[in-house]
């Protein structure tokens, strides 16, 4: 798989044309991928896996991966995907489920990479419990893999976990469009620090063991 990093500079408009709604090939829903933590335990990330067509193989892989600290938080998203697809859109939801009720605040970080166009469209909004990322168009990224640099600005007080629910929209490439819908959900221990050391539950709990 190719790799580029994807920084995003600029929120556009959300009634940016969605690439992709005019698709006339079939659609195939994936559900249930299976959920990997990174190799290095000092990492946080975690993976949704998706199946290809029952060989075994991987048709994409969606990665999130936040980091420890006081606020503002680094949070990176990263797609990767077969070579005979491109990305066509992702929406992921940021909540966090156990606090007052309010949304994370998130803010993207820039500028893009690369100087060909179409460039990738992002909007970044929060809705009445959750900050909402959404990508319309990859641009020039859309055969590549794609790396998206947040960063968690606010967090609810009294929240400890953060779930983020990601919604890829993957065409297989060719005479006939394939259209591949992956949706899955990650869970991590997460809270706002006031200083700079190690802010997760599990750490903490290593640490007192």
């Amino acid at each position: 798989m190719r790799r580029r990093v994807f920084l995003a500079s600029a929120l556009t408009a959300a009634s940016t044309l969605t690439a992709g709604c005019s698709s006339l090939g079939p659609q195939t829903e994936h559900t249930d991928p299976v959920v990997e933590t990174d190799d290095n335990p000092r990492d946080r990330g975690k993976y949704l896996e998706f199946d290809g067509d029952g060989d075994g193989g991987d048709l994409a892989t969606v990665g999130v991966d936040p980091t420890s600290g006081p606020l503002p938080r680094p949070l990176a998203v990263s797609i990767s995907h077969t070579d005979d697809t491109e990305l066509r859109s992702l929406t992921q939801r940021f909540v966090a489920p156990d606090g007052d009720g309010s949304p994370p605040k998130l803010s993207l970080q820039g500028p893009f990479e690369g100087g060909h166009k179409p460039h990738p469209s992002v909007s970044l909004f929060r809705d009445e419990v959750a900050a909402v990322v959404e990508v319309h168009r990859f641009g020039e990224l859309a055969d590549e893999t794609a790396f998206l640099n947040l960063a968690v600005t606010d967090w609810p007080d009294s929240a400890r976990r953060l779930v983020v629910d990601s919604t890829v929209e993957l065409v297989e490439t060719g005479t006939f469009e394939h259209t591949h819908v992956l949706d899955g959900e990650l869970a991590f221990d997460f809270f706002a620090e006031t200083d700079a050391g190690d802010g997760t539950a599990e750490n903490r709990s290593r640490r007192g063991s």
